[in-house]
């Protein structure tokens, strides 16, 4: 009688659930998260987003390797003598992989950030590390994020994070967190981490002169809800140099929708004087926002100007031709892997770098006639 293949049970994909949080255990362990004995089983479960069954079979994996001893009521489990010794002169990764959190999907980022992204994996790929694509859209939104982030960053195999439009709270965090972490921008006011950057806060200086030079004497730096450290330095050094320049600038934020910032651009326009000079913090905004000045009477250059603050591929199609600030995309993303490795090496002795690219102005007939600066 023919022997009849047995159907592929669902078995595995448990058995791969307790060994995924095996796995877990092991780099906190080993990265010194838990000192002495782990939280209580129902904690660590909370903690990691399994079922307590699930935890308990990763569990007696560890104490059969002799990694943990097993505790007494309340299951609170001792870290074995061996691993507190083999803590200390820790001097292999968690794994080699790592992951770049976002809060936007990558497939609507644009801009030369797509660039840095790839760049970043070609740099990190040549070092044996492994770039994945994190996006989690609520975490930098969360007002206390520290139970959502000690989940994910607990995930395995994982050696480093890469944090790109990082919130302040999500900064903070991964600056206490002592897990190796590089911030892809502009950092927050009293934080240290490692982070590499193009130098809006200089882009946006120099268009506020272009736009002085030009004439114009009101401005508006157009940007988006949940400002990065970037943008927020970005705002006030482009309000600082318009002052500087006898003229008057603010800072106007939409909801990075294009309806939305049509209603802005419709308030804005209600002033009087309306403003003349718009500097775009994003590259996907700038037609939308020429199209609406032209449709409102406000045709640009002849009456308008505007500036991208960054630039993309896109941009140096359009009609009339924008002016913009062209990044080292490239140079960038080497830099920022560059800070990650260096991150990851356990003799630098807690050292904090940094990188910042400075920008080069790309003159276009949407920024108005010709000026020398």
């Amino acid at each position: 009688m023919k022997k009849q293949r047995s159907p592929t049970p669902a078995r595995p994909v448990r058995l791969s659930l307790i060994g995924q949080t095996a796995e877990c255990l092991r780099a906190g362990l080993q990265g010194g998260r838990w000192a002495g004995v782990l939280p209580a089983e129902g904690e660590l479960s909370r903690e990691l987003g399994v079922s307590r069954g699930t935890l308990r079979s990763a569990l007696a994996m560890l104490f059969k390797e002799g990694v943990l001893q097993p505790g007494g009521r309340g299951g609170r489990h001792s870290v074995s003598a061996q691993v507190k010794r083999r803590k200390q002169g820790l001097a292999t990764l968690r794994g080699n992989l790592v992951r770049l959190l976002s809060p936007q999907p990558r497939f609507i980022i644009g801009g030369d950030a797509q660039i840095v992204f790839q760049t970043l994996a070609e740099t990190l790929g040549r070092a044996g590390l492994h770039l994945e694509f994190e996006y989690h859209p609520g975490v930098g939104a969360l007002r206390r994020p520290e139970a959502a982030l000690r989940k994910l960053t607990a995930q395995p195999n994982t050696a480093g994070w890469m944090l790109y439009r990082s919130s302040r709270m999500v900064q903070e965090w991964f600056a206490g967190s002592g897990i190796p972490a590089v911030v892809l921008g502009g950092i927050f006011p009293g934080l240290v981490l490692p982070h590499a950057e193009f130098d809006l806060a200089a882009a946006s200086r120099h268009a506020a002169g272009i736009f002085a030079a030009r004439g114009h004497r009101r401005m508006v730096f157009l940007s988006v809800e949940k400002a990065t450290a970037g943008d927020l330095a970005s705002g006030a050094a482009f309000c600082a140099a318009a002052a500087a320049a006898g003229a008057h600038a603010e800072t106007v934020i939409f909801d990075d929708t294009v309806p939305g910032l049509c209603r802005r651009l419709d308030g804005l326009l209600h002033a009087t004087p309306a403003p003349t000079a718009y500097l775009v913090a994003m590259p996907n905004h700038v037609q939308p926002t020429i199209g609406h000045l032209a449709r409102r009477g406000y045709p640009v250059p002849q009456v308008a100007a505007v500036i991208a603050r960054l630039n993309s591929r896109m941009l140096a199609e359009f009609v009339p031709s924008v002016a913009r600030y062209a990044m080292d995309a490239d140079r960038l993303g080497r830099q920022a892997a560059r800070l990650l490795i260096q991150a990851l090496q356990p003799t630098r002795g807690g050292t904090v770098g940094h990188s910042v690219i400075t920008p080069e102005y790309v003159d276009g007939e949407t920024a108005g006639g010709p000026v020398s600066l």
